[in-house]
């Protein structure tokens, strides 16, 4: 598959998930998924059950992300707004966060569930990772939970991350990766990449790549278990970096 078909089939398979988050999909979805990567019970109990009921995220990036006063967010890749909610919470004034999702239907659920939570003042975009609809060096923080294992081309992501954040900005997020090679048939699998296997990096090929695309202080925060892919070399990383002022 070229990289726009594989581009447009993970948007219509994540559609499918906001549309019908009961449904097979071929990856985990919802509550349990949700309690398994690490959201307590309770937290999730705080919030709309909307928006527990279609997350679809790699982990739990919510630890490695503060903001302080001023700050901007951007939530990429945000499905359903569970992560976004929770950082409305923490960190209130919901005006200065931000969401991203290239799938219409999940950017759509997205905006529902914070206004549900009350948090209607935050900003959901539902465009493609590759172009973000805001200005040069606009954000202090973004963060994401499993977005470049589901980009054909993460390259591209990265470049356009180090476009928005400011100089000394930060990128927080969790990502599947992988602690040593797959097959080629998994690779070229759409079923895998919806499981966010097929796309994976080798964890030290993640580090050097943001490295390379204006990033320096990266810091694998926390690996464990994945509860997503079932495959015996996937791991989910927290991961922690610095865009450079350089």
């Amino acid at each position: 598959m070229s990289p726009q078909e594989i581009r447009d089939a993970v948007f219509h398979r994540y559609g499918c998930v906001a549309d019908e988050p009961g449904g097979a999909h071929g990856f985990p979805v919802g509550r349990e998924f949700a309690e398994a990567v690490g959201y307590e019970p309770t937290v999730l109990d705080s919030l709309p059950p909307a928006c527990s009921d279609t997350f679809t995220g790699a982990g739990n990036p919510q630890a490695a992300v503060a903001l302080q006063p001023d700050e901007k967010l951007l939530d990429l890749g945000c499905g359903a707004g569970l992560d976004l909610c929770l950082y409305a919470r923490r960190f209130d004034q919901p005006m200065r966060l931000a969401g991203l999702d290239g799938s219409r239907s999940m950017a759509a659920v997205a905006k529902a569930n914070l206004e549900d939570a009350g948090f209607g003042d935050a900003q959901i975009f539902c465009a493609r990772a590759e172009h973000i609809p805001l200005p040069n060096a606009h954000l202090d923080v973004i963060t994401a939970n499993g977005i470049f294992n589901l980009s054909p081309d993460e390259h591209a992501v990265m470049n356009e991350i180090a476009r928005v954040l400011k100089p000394g900005g930060r990128l927080c997020f969790a990502e599947i990766v992988l602690s040593s090679a797959i097959e080629d048939a998994v690779r070229s699998s759409i079923d895998d990449w919806f499981r966010c296997i097929g796309g994976a990096m080798l964890q030290p090929q993640l580090v050097e790549s943001l490295c390379a695309h204006g990033f320096s202080d990266v810091e694998i925060v926390s690996t464990g278990r994945n509860a997503r892919t079932g495959h015996p070399s996937s791991l989910c990383a927290v991961v922690r970096a610095i865009r450079s002022h350089a």
